[in-house]
């Protein structure tokens, strides 16, 4: 059966890529020896003085993984390895951008598109039957194609993260790893979200700080609408406790923590200054009704306390990054408030 141009040349690389003995210097044609230079034994020719340095071959991987959390690998169809799993991996042609050779071996050998998302790692390997290898592994999206092998590859399939078959390439295993560590924390918020709230659907989304910040910033928001109600409760009983001169207002004030809620999840949710003016009457009204300010202030501060012990109770966070990003939204939620204060000060000292 014929061949295509583009396999044949496949094919012909990789036989070149198989690691063979030097015998004779290509520049005299005399025989090599050895010679401990830089440290290092390397072929030496001692008629004409020429010392071979072998660079390692520079060879592309891709981690492709689906909205199942499942990680794309092929079946070796030759040596080495044969029958074995690994990633989809294959040599970078001269002249050829490693992260382009990355995509032409995935669609090779997978029957799949991709665009790089980042690099993974580099890693570099002494292989029996290739010898030095230069192995670079991105972190590639599917964005078209069929799954099929082709090319080399006897078998392609999406495989658990957390339960793979043996891989042919430790580079492969250590670039997994790598992998995984980066995606733990996002993953713990994804599921920490579906556990909290299970008839909302997420997609899959990468491990940058910044999706992190939202992706909390969406759970902050949608804990405080769907569990207002405690929290305001939670609330209620420590002002009445510790405030005993707020229980006669008790009515107004729990309208007031509405509105003071209602302008936190609309302070996570947009980057544009929250107009608080509304709250310059609020400060009117309970300089009328006798309310000492610094006892506001205190129902304010015990206000922004209760939505971050609901957080703790719900247990959302899981992992340091985690509570350093909600730190980050705390930051946000104080300024917040602080606005709030100053207009209700301003209102209440209005006379």
């Amino acid at each position: 059966m014929m061949r295509s141009s583009g396999v044949l040349a496949r094919r012909n690389r990789r036989a070149q890529a198989v690691k063979k003995l030097r015998y004779y210097c290509p520049y005299c044609a005399k025989t090599v020896t050895h010679k401990d230079v830089d440290g290092k034994i390397r072929d030496y020719c001692p008629n004409c003085k020429t010392v071979f340095y072998d660079n390692p071959l520079p060879v592309a991987s891709s981690i492709v993984v689906n909205e199942q959390r499942e990680v794309l690998l092929v079946r070796r169809k030759n040596d080495p390895y044969k029958d074995m799993w690994c990633l989809p991996i294959g040599f970078a042609e001269a002249d050829e951008e490693v992260k382009d050779a990355a995509l032409r071996e995935l669609q090779e050998e997978a029957g799949i598109k991709g665009e790089i998302v980042k690099l993974i790692d580099v890693d570099t390997v002494d292989n029996y039957f290739y010898g030095s290898l230069a192995i670079v592994t991105y972190e590639v999206r599917h964005s078209g194609g069929k799954l099929s092998p082709g090319d080399d590859a006897a078998d392609a399939g999406f495989f658990p993260v957390n339960d793979l078959p043996p891989l042919a390439w430790s580079s492969n295993e250590k670039a997994l790893r790598i992998y995984l560590d980066l995606y733990r924390d996002t993953w713990a918020m994804i599921d920490s979200f579906n556990q909290l709230f299970p008839e909302d659907s997420i997609r899959q989304i990468s491990p940058g700080i910044h999706e992190q910040r939202m992706f909390l910033s969406n759970i902050l928001i949608k804990l405080i609408e769907k569990t207002s109600v405690e929290i305001l409760d939670g609330w209620k009983n420590e002002v009445g406790a510790g405030i005993p001169a707020m229980n006669s207002h008790m009515d107004y004030m729990i309208k007031m923590n509405r509105k003071v809620l209602k302008m936190v999840r609309k302070g996570l949710k947009i980057k544009k200054p929250i107009d608080c003016l509304e709250f310059i009457d609020v400060g009117r009204d309970l300089q009328k009704k006798g309310v000492s300010l610094p006892d506001i202030l205190n129902a304010m501060a015990l206000s922004r306390k209760h939505i971050w012990m609901h957080v703790v109770r719900k247990k959302i966070l899981y992992s340091p990054l985690e509570i350093y990003i909600a730190l980050e939204l705390n930051n946000r939620i104080i300024f917040l408030y602080d606005k709030i204060n100053y207009f209700i000060t301003v209102g209440y000292l209005d006379r």
